[in-house]
């Protein structure tokens, strides 16, 4: 059986393996947010949609006047501005692609036995 320093330990790469992919999520996150991005107005003003690479919508916004349409012209201005801002975009390049992280390698295991299995295990 494992002794508690090596389910600590174990425990301990567990977790960074976990925050180190909370922050790569949050980086590439970044980069959508910060990347070159195409906005699109309605004719009528009252919709404005933000897409970014590959046509990925980050924002839509809806001026007061839009309340003063029936919700199916108002699903269509909407539906409309979203289309032509998805089209605009910039497409995907495999430069705008995440890099798969290397994972580092798991603790060995201090006696003979294997490791436990987790429910955090990568």
């Amino acid at each position: 059986m494992s002794d508690n320093p090596q389910l600590i330990e174990e425990m301990r790469w567990q977790l960074k393996q976990i925050e180190d992919r909370k922050a790569e999520n949050q980086r590439i996150l970044a980069g959508i947010a910060g990347s070159d991005h195409t906005t699109v107005v309605s004719p009528d003003r009252t919709v404005t949609v933000v897409a970014g690479t590959g046509g990925v919508v980050s924002e839509v916004r809806v001026a007061p006047e839009a309340m003063r349409y029936d919700a199916g012209t108002l699903s269509r201005t909407i539906t409309t501005a979203i289309r032509e801002a998805v089209a605009a975009g910039r497409p995907l390049t495999l430069q705008d692609a995440p890099q798969p992280a290397q994972k580092p390698r798991r603790p060995a295991p201090t006696d003979e036995e294997e490791p436990y299995d987790t429910v955090f295990d990568v």
